[in-house]
């Protein structure tokens, strides 16, 4: 079973998702991030405050990124996607959060905890380059479950900023 290492990115004001989400994607292919589309890859949705749930969507190479990112603005509580990275060997994922399933607040990124292990220095970069390319309040990082700052991302956002008000993380960027 595979562990994680977690960053989270509070955006500096809440904002419109589409906005956003386009713009943020083509930052990210700057760095040489690309979405995965192979038929295996899917946007994952995050359930709406009101318990509702949306099915996965499989992804495939016939799809171009813009289809992709509508598809996730188009729903209300938004979701995760997977990226490619040629500085790490396994996947990372951008999981993009609201809370009042209207505006994007942030997102926490995903890597498999070996290419942080064996990258430390390359996931530092990436994360100062992802700084660079928006307007944030807090990035944190170290924040999965089974780490001794993790964030649960599933309680309010006031809650959650005060956890991150009262502690220092591996990567804290304030």
């Amino acid at each position: 079973m595979a562990s994680y290492n977690e960053t989270f990115i509070l955006l500096k004001k809440p904002i419109d998702p589409k906005a956003f989400l386009l713009g943020f994607h083509q930052k990210l292919k700057a760095l040489s991030c690309v979405l995965e589309k192979d038929d295996s890859n899917f946007i994952s949705f995050n359930d709406a405050r009101n318990g509702e749930e949306k099915e996965i969507l499989y992804l495939n190479e016939t799809m171009s990124d813009s289809e992709i990112i509508e598809e996730l603005y188009s729903w209300k509580a938004l979701g995760c996607l997977s990226f490619r990275h040629p500085d790490f060997s396994f996947e990372l994922t951008i999981d993009y959060r609201t809370w009042d399933d209207k505006n994007l607040y942030g997102f926490n990124i995903a890597f498999n905890n070996k290419d942080v292990l064996r990258n430390r220095e390359k996931h530092r970069l990436f994360i100062f380059e992802i700084s660079n390319a928006i307007d944030y309040k807090y990035i944190v990082g170290d924040i999965y479950p089974d780490s001794n700052t993790y964030l649960n991302l599933a309680l309010t956002l006031d809650a959650i900023e005060e956890m991150i008000r009262k502690q220092k993380f591996e990567i804290d960027y304030r």
